[in-house]
Order: structure tokens, then C-alpha cells, then sequence
């Protein structure tokens, strides 16, 4: 993801007409145990108030995901495929940050 590299595992000679990428890490991070947690911690013991922010905040993000998802083929025009592919480096570094801080946290708390 960093460094753009072919894999060298993939040796078929038929190449694929359309460049179609899924992203496996989208599907956790926007309906997977970190949001239900995080919308767990957020209502416990909230009044009916916070609840309802919550679950608008909720909504927020669903709708911004459809537009993001519906709207792609415009995006990436105005954008261009040169900045995505940039944008998608970056958040690899940021996911391979993320990634080592939870390991370095995980043998903090092994060897503590």
C-alpha cells in the first residue's frame, strides 16, 4: 500500500478492463465492533438528549458515506487519480502508525 509495488503472487496474464479496488478495512470501520462499541460507551448512562445527538451524529456519518460512495466517479475526476492515490498512501502510513502503536501498547502491557 506504502510503496505502490505489483504483487509479484498475482501472475495471471489477463488483465482486469476496469480498476475496481474494495477496500476490506471500510467495511469495519464504519459498521463493525468499534462503532457499536463506541455507540455503547457514548449512550450508557446518557440522558435521552445525548442519545439522540448520538444517534444523529450516526445518521451524519451514514448519509456523508452515501454521498461519498454515490458521488465517487465525480470525486475522482475533479481530484484526479494522482491525489488518490496520494490521499491512499497516507492513510496507509497512518493505518501502519496505528497499527505499531497498538502492538507497542499490546508488549507495554504484556511485560507491565
Amino acid at each position: 500500500m506504502l510503496m505502490s509495488k505489483k504483487s509479484k503472487i498475482h501472475t495471471n496474464s489477463c488483465e482486469e478492463k476496469s480498476n475496481i479496488t474494495t477496500s476490506p478495512l471500510a467495511i469495519p470501520i464504519l459498521a463493525g465492533p468499534g462503532t457499536i462499541v463506541t455507540a455503547m460507551n457514548n449512550v450508557t448512562n446518557a440522558s435521552i438528549l445525548h442519545v439522540g445527538i448520538v444517534i444523529s451524529v450516526f445518521a451524519l456519518m451514514i448519509f456523508l458515506t452515501y454521498l461519498a460512495f454515490s458521488l465517487s466517479d465525480l470525486i475522482v475526476k475533479k481530484i484526479g487519480t494522482n491525489l488518490i492515490a496520494v490521499i491512499g498512501k497516507l492513510m496507509g502510513l497512518i493505518l501502519a502508525i496505528i497499527g505499531t502503536g497498538m502492538i507497542i501498547e499490546g508488549i507495554k502491557l504484556t511485560f507491565k
